[in-house]
């Protein structure tokens, strides 16, 4: 009787883990890239955040804060890089909806004009991305990539970038 009241315990605690919003941060990492002739070892590292229903994931996004001396900055068309001067900082965002009607897309831009940030078409960047080995790895053939540039200087000075969807935890990172 001892053993089925702790199944039972086990299995109603389960039952409620797969229950409630949850909220994860961390980093994804691709390793080398490729430019034409040219290829380096340097690690491409984006910022993740990530939102669960339970076990069920909802909504993905990884960052990239661009850097015009990176070697990946030859992975932007000669148009994409006028984004280095025109804008105070350029976000490569890699991002998954599994259920527009949960969070999608355009709360996510919504989230991000909230941050001062304007979305960007990086189509030659997105291409080289989607080609790279380890893109299969992270099964990024189903995210979506968007630029995002902050033209405004930043007024509070802070590198944080916040995102709050309804219902889940308020999430922020460093960039």
């Amino acid at each position: 009787m001892k053993f089925l009241y702790i199944l039972l315990l086990g299995i109603v605690g389960c039952a409620s883990y797969k229950s409630y919003n949850q909220t994860t941060t961390g980093k994804v990492v691709l390793r080398g890239g490729i430019f034409e002739k040219d290829s380096w070892p340097d690690s491409l590292i984006f910022k993740r955040m990530s939102w669960y229903h339970g076990m069920t994931l909802y909504y993905d996004a990884l960052f990239y804060k661009a850097d015009p001396d990176s070697p990946f900055s030859k992975w932007f068309s000669p148009t994409e890089k006028e984004f280095f001067t025109k804008c105070e900082k350029l976000l490569v965002t890699v991002a998954y909806s599994a259920d527009p009607s949960k969070i999608s897309h355009v709360t996510f831009r919504e989230q991000m004009k909230l941050n001062g940030y304007d979305d960007v078409v990086l189509n030659n960047f997105s291409s080289f991305l989607r080609s790279h080995p380890s893109a299969s790895d992270w099964r990024m053939q189903g995210y979506k990539v968007v630029g995002y540039c902050k033209r405004a200087p930043t007024r509070l000075g802070t590198s944080q970038l916040a995102i709050n969807f309804p219902s889940f935890k308020h999430l922020e990172i460093n960039l």
